[in-house]
């Protein structure tokens, strides 16, 4: 589990170096503060597969820890398995480039936008499954914060979007910055099969 979680803590500081080095070393034009992760890993972008690589990485090492720390809770591991997927597909269907007039699949950017929304609304959701199971009201809270935060920020890229670059950038490092603390520092209730097998467990003992 330490080796899991470590991997993922090391992703994350790699997703905020090239999340802000990248740039430098991509397509002409690209602002850090106006342009997305998303277009700094589209189509037909100078060095792309660094940012889906990072992408596709976070969804695997997320879904395996987060399956370690969440497996007697189903609903939360199905949020979780959605949240994962849709980030991943995301780091596989790619967006339009930053330039329109260079060549694109326009399907793989539509299937793009689709995943980039359900990644989006499956975290704010698994936020609200999280906070339902955490122990502590300040657990709760917090859960809760952190999904209104990003669900303001992603629906901020839309009504400014010349500071879409930075908003999204806030999403993922709040994000993933929660979810590497709240599976090392949440305490979570114990799931109906946990309980029955601690009341069975005290029943035996008697």
């Amino acid at each position: 589990m330490k080796s899991s979680y470590f991997l993922l803590l090391v992703v994350y500081i790699v997703l905020i170096l090239v999340s802000f080095l990248l740039p430098f070393y991509t397509a002409p034009g690209y602002s850090i503060i106006s342009h997305t992760l998303s277009e700094l890993g589209a189509q037909n972008t100078p060095n792309n597969w660094m940012m889906n690589f990072v992408f596709i990485l976070l969804s695997f090492i997320t879904l395996i820890h987060g399956f370690k720390i969440l497996g007697n809770h189903p609903l939360q591991i199905i949020v979780l398995f959605i949240f994962c997927t849709s980030l991943l597909l995301t780091g596989i269907y790619l967006s339009a480039p930053i330039y329109r007039r260079l060549p694109f699949d326009s399907f793989q950017d539509e299937m793009h936008s689709i995943f980039s929304t359900t990644t989006g609304v499956s975290f704010f959701i698994y936020c609200l499954v999280i906070s339902y199971i955490a122990r502590w009201r300040k657990q709760k809270i917090l859960a809760i914060i952190v999904g209104i935060t990003t669900f303001i920020l992603s629906y901020s890229m839309f009504i400014h979007a010349p500071y879409s670059g930075l908003y999204q950038r806030g999403i993922f490092i709040i994000a993933f910055g929660w979810i590497l603390y709240s599976f090392k520092y949440y305490d979570l209730l114990f799931s109906k099969k946990e309980y029955f097998n601690l009341v069975n467990k005290k029943k035996n003992e008697r």
